[in-house]
């Protein structure tokens, strides 16, 4: 995750695939036009490539494709977790007060940052997709460090 904001009274981290949606986009672009040329050749195996080939992407890009957000709010008190995908949003809003702490979840090799919560909610991940890249260690970091220092604040 990108931290987008880091103020004593907000905090705000962000992770877009950019990468991957561009080349699942290129790839989008290049069968389709592959198709297409096909067609006006006059070859009806044009119509498959664009369906197939375009189509596959496409799903793909709207079911991984996904811009996660988190907004940690102390002056309103509150947690914002966003995930966007193309064709859904999702958005829970939590107390700051049970939260926890930012926790790393590992599988394999492979790291993704968690919220952890004083109540009976489940951990929530804050990217759903692992990775070996070191800004899960930050994101962490700086969570942790933010509501260290706003309980600090709120206890003053």
């Amino acid at each position: 995750m990108t931290i987008v904001r880091n103020l004593p009274g907000q905090l705000i981290l962000a992770h877009a695939p950019w990468l991957t949606g561009a080349a699942l986009i290129i790839c989008i672009i290049a069968c389709a036009s592959a198709g297409l040329a096909l067609l006006f050749a006059g070859q009806l195996a044009g119509l498959l490539t664009v369906l197939v080939g375009a189509a596959i992407p496409l799903s793909i890009f709207a079911l991984a494709v996904k811009r996660d957000q988190a907004i940690f709010d102390g002056i309103a008190g509150t947690v914002t977790l966003q995930r966007r995908t193309l064709f859904a949003y999702r958005c829970a809003v939590h107390p700051l007060h049970i939260v926890r702490r930012a926790e790393i979840e590992e599988l394999s090799d492979t790291t993704r940052p968690t919220l952890t919560f004083h109540d009976r909610t489940p951990p929530y991940p804050l990217v759903e997709a692992f990775s070996t890249s070191a800004a899960t260690a930050r994101a962490t970091e700086t969570i942790n460090d933010w509501l260290r220092t706003a309980r600090r604040q709120e206890a003053s």
